[in-house]
């Protein structure tokens, strides 16, 4: 090698981190890493959330499919719970429908990099390529843009990196609990499994695990329902501390729904306890004579609702329960109007359509709503 290029090397690889945790803290605590909080702050970046809150956020890095991903997203959307998958070229390249359903099913997905090299012997250039490669791919396997995390490969990083990234839109995204999972050939014990990351889980945990773990896909399902008992909560990256706008987690609601003494299959999510509804769907199931026109004007930024028109339904409405395991629920921007005056409805945007509070529904068209706990059956009219 030239003795340029060496130099080179050696002068991007200095200050290099190589990202790693101490866990004499005790159990249930957050450990140290080789960044404090604060610092990692200055670049937009974590390894983990508010450690006075019960709240885990679940990521998996993804280098390539051996059989185990679509075991993970089926305990995830049995559990309706988030997570974030860290994605390389690789896998996109050999599983672009797992690729598809991490987004349909609701979950985000993060840029590991093109191609996975250490990223602090790169040049910025060569970062920039690696990171805005990924995305373009990404986009083209699954018509979506890439989440806005990075997680660099190895846990490797300079500064320098960590500006790169924020400067191009990205909150670093390292973790606070992990465990030797990535080697397919020594996998951990059952038992091992849980009880070191039993023992490392705290609150506010960003949680690394590797989607190519076969332990990891066989205790998934009794790791988050252990955690779900210890009154932990799973929310997206999107709510980390500090960031902006953050969106609530939408779970799919378990309810069955009748209006008026029909059955209604509406579409609708649980966001802090109460059942949110398709406004479309609503409006759909209302009988004859008892419902509202809806109205989008994009220019003024309004949803106008008519009382006495009758509103047609349009394709894939009254769709019933979504089939995810959450979703990103976004306050909605544009203003409702009722019969031209401003209605203060509680709403929000999930996956571009309109969820309203169902009592705040019910009470446009005076309507009663009763809940039966034990069929989990919602009565409207």
């Amino acid at each position: 090698m030239c003795a340029v290029c060496a130099g080179a090397m050696l002068a991007a690889a200095a200050g290099a981190t190589d990202w790693g945790l101490w866990y004499g803290n005790g159990a249930g605590k957050p450990p140290s890493g080789e960044d404090s909080v604060q610092t990692l702050a200055q670049y937009g970046a974590y390894y983990m959330g508010d450690p006075d809150s019960k709240t885990l956020y679940l990521t998996f890095d993804c280098g390539y499919e051996n059989g185990n991903t679509a075991k993970i997203l089926d305990v995830l959307k049995a559990h309706h719970v988030p997570a974030a998958f860290f994605m390389v070229g690789g896998f996109l390249d050999a599983a672009p429908a797992l690729a598809r359903r991490m987004g349909d099913e609701g979950h985000l997905v993060g840029n590991h990099t093109a191609g996975h090299p250490n990223m602090t012997q790169v040049s910025k250039t060569r970062f920039t390529q690696e990171l805005d490669s990924l995305a373009a791919q990404y986009r083209q396997v699954t018509g979506r843009a890439i989440d806005p995390f990075y997680r660099p490969p190895e846990g490797s990083y300079t500064y320098d990196n960590l500006k790169w990234a924020q400067e191009m839109g990205y909150h670093t995204t390292l973790w606070s609990v992990a465990y030797a999972d990535w080697d397919q050939d020594k996998q951990p014990t059952r038992a091992a499994a849980l009880q070191t990351l039993g023992s490392r889980v705290h609150p506010g945990a960003i949680i690394l695990l590797h989607a190519v773990s076969s332990t990891n896909a066989a205790i998934l399902d009794e790791l988050l329902t252990g955690w779900e008992q210890q009154g932990y909560t799973f929310a997206y990256l999107t709510a980390l501390p500090g960031l902006q706008d953050p969106p609530e987690t939408a779970k799919p609601s378990a309810c069955t729904f009748s209006v008026h003494g029909a059955a209604a299959p509406l579409t609708a999510y649980l966001i802090g306890g109460e059942n949110y509804v398709r406004l479309r769907d609503f409006a759909a199931a209302l009988p004859a004579g008892a419902g509202f026109g809806i109205a989008y004007d994009p220019d003024t930024a309004t949803v106008e609702l008519t009382r006495g028109q009758v509103y047609t339904p349009g394709s894939g409405e009254l769709s019933g329960p979504a089939d995810v395991a959450a979703m990103p629920a976004y306050p909605a921007r544009q203003t409702i109007l009722l019969d031209g005056a401003s209605c203060a409805l509680h709403a929000y945007e999930i996956a571009g359509s309109h969820y309203v509070r169902l009592r705040d529904l019910a009470g446009l068209t005076g309507d009663a709503v009763a809940y039966d706990p034990a069929l989990q059956a919602v009565q409207i009219g």
